[in-house]
């Protein structure tokens, strides 16, 4: 049995057991996803060339990448409200950059349908 954290949901394209040091994405229609089986269902039903969802593809996974990191600082800094309270600011701005960037991502191919 693994003592990983999970979240409680389950990826909505492999439906495995999403967990928290797993990069992952909430699509518009509320389902979450691994970053992985995005980006595979993404190349597989791409609107535009190879290239220019690569780009964007990169860009999420670089933001959800900080995300962890920033959840991983928040640990460290115990009680500093000061230093927590920039970090989680900073956290929620990777986020909004990670849902404009997953949002691109339906656009430019059919993961939705």
């Amino acid at each position: 049995m693994s003592n990983r954290p999970q979240t409680n949901w389950n990826c909505g394209f492999c439906g495995k057991q999403i967990y928290w040091d797993e990069l992952f994405t909430s699509l518009s229609n509320k389902t979450v996803v691994h970053y992985a089986c995005l980006r595979e269902k993404a190349i597989k039903t791409a609107k535009v060339s190879q290239d220019i969802l690569n780009v964007v593809l990169d860009s999420l996974e670089d933001e959800l990448n900080k995300i962890i990191v920033y959840e991983k600082r928040l640990e460290k800094v115990g009680d500093n409200e000061e230093v927590k309270k920039v970090l989680e600011q900073i956290e929620k701005n990777v986020e909004r950059n990670a849902t404009l960037l997953t949002r691109l991502v339906e656009k430019l191919s059919d993961v939705l349908s």
